[in-house]
């Protein structure tokens, strides 16, 4: 890629400077200067393509989040949707709705997901939950925690799933809505 880019500039400036020379002279070193920055330029931005290209062909080719997590966690469909969907429930819990809206635009399914994780009734869980917020934990990390061990429990998952999961799903919004989203699900998925 980047040598079509350097021939496309190349070839550019043959044609914008007929009588360009490569002299000593320091107009012609200026012009050189200019395009040499003006290469670099294009080569980031078509380094910053391909990689927004890369993002859409996933998504073009319908590739979802569960879909990645089945492949690489080898866990079934129904285990993937409602792993991910207590995960995005617990960051449901902990985002701003706006930043939980602008998460739940960018991954396809969401909607799914979130129905298919389990309900958890746990006592357990309620009383970790209590007893994080009695010690002073304004968002309950304890209770989450307990929430989601519970939640993968029913699900024929270990609680240590739930550690294999967050990294996938995280690089998964990265890659469909940026780096800005994923960062806020990380810190609303942090221990």
């Amino acid at each position: 890629m980047k040598k079509i880019v350097s021939i496309i500039i190349a070839i550019f400036a043959l044609l914008a400077f007929p009588n360009l020379t490569f002299s000593s002279n320091s107009d012609d070193r200026k012009i050189i200067s200019l395009l040499g920055g003006a290469l670099s330029t294009i080569e980031q931005t078509a380094q910053s393509a391909n990689e927004t290209l890369d993002t859409a062909e996933t998504v073009a080719e319908g590739i979802t989040l569960t879909d990645i997590l089945v492949s690489q966690l080898d866990v079934s469909q129904s285990q993937a949707l409602g792993g991910a969907g207590a995960l995005f429930q617990v960051a449901k819990q902990n985002m701003e709705p706006q930043a939980f809206s602008t998460l739940s635009q960018s991954v396809p399914g969401m909607n799914a997901m979130l129905e298919a994780a389990p309900t958890t009734s746990d006592p357990v869980s309620s009383l970790a939950g209590s007893l994080s917020s009695m010690m002073g934990d304004s968002d309950n990390t304890l209770g989450s925690m307990a929430s989601l061990a519970t939640s993968f429990n029913e699900l024929n998952l270990s609680p240590e799933m739930v550690g294999k999961f967050i990294p996938i799903m995280t690089e998964y919004v990265k890659n469909t809505s940026g780096q800005v989203t994923a960062n806020l699900l990380q810190a609303a998925l942090a221990p």
